[in-house]
């Protein structure tokens, strides 16, 4: 099947990985608008906007009438995952649902085969779910999963089953530990009317990846939260 990556995600993908493979640390400043529309042959609206996302995102900044720079990297913070929040929530006697807005077989981006460690251009399951927590639209995830060694798992996802379900119980692969990290972006027109909030609201935004026992990537996602509905904490513990 042909997949074709949109031009704005493509563009973001680019700067994240020409910021990576050319070493660039905080405070260095990328090439020009001009210089890096040339390189890759997107028009200048497509790179402004990635740009721009990558700002929201606190990737890039922007210093007026010097250019753009690489930010110093957020801390790390220790954060429930989305899974035992659910639970959490459950508990506590909300009623939870999801949607699945898209499942399909894709093409392992760069990005994706980085963070799952596969090779470029592998299938992959890419699941789109909208969560409601007591029938407000809250949490959209995109998950994404190797379509090599699961290569039957949407033959037993939907809206009723568990990924974690799926995995432990079919595959035997129990998810032990991962990464998160967090920021902050803005709704754009699509996940508003997803979300039945204004567009350009604040809303949290997760990506992570999480492996299995042996450190193996198991799924990589990317969360959208609404901000008028969750708080992030961490637990400190001193001894």
């Amino acid at each position: 099947m042909d997949y074709h990556i949109p031009p704005g995600t493509e563009a973001i993908e680019r700067l994240e990985d020409f910021i990576v493979v050319n070493r660039l640390t905080a405070n260095t400043r990328i090439p020009s608008e001009r210089d890096l529309c040339e390189m890759w042959g997107v028009s200048r609206s497509t790179l402004r906007q990635a740009v721009d996302t990558l700002v929201s995102w606190g990737v890039l900044y922007r210093v007026r009438g010097s250019g753009v720079y690489v930010a110093v990297p957020k801390k790390n913070r220790n954060m429930v995952g989305v899974d035992s929040m659910i639970g959490e929530l459950r508990q506590q006697g909300s009623f939870l649902s999801k949607k699945i807005i898209s499942a399909r077989v894709i093409e392992a981006t760069k990005q994706i085969s980085r963070k799952l460690k596969i090779p470029l251009g592998r299938k992959v399951h890419e699941y789109i779910r909208l969560r409601k927590v007591d029938y407000v639209p809250c949490i959209l995830e995109t998950t994404y999963i190797d379509g090599q060694q699961y290569p039957d798992f949407d033959e037993y996802y939907n809206e009723k089953t568990s990924m974690d379900y799926i995995l432990k119980n079919i595959y035997h692969k129990k998810q032990k530990s991962g990464e998160e990290n967090i920021s902050v972006t803005y709704a754009s027109e699509h996940e508003a009317e997803l979300f039945e909030i204004e567009p350009d609201t604040p809303l949290f935004f997760t990506s992570g990846v999480v492996k299995d026992e042996k450190g193996v990537p198991v799924t990589y996602y990317k969360q959208l939260f609404r901000s008028d509905q969750f708080k992030f904490v961490s637990v400190i513990n001193k001894e």
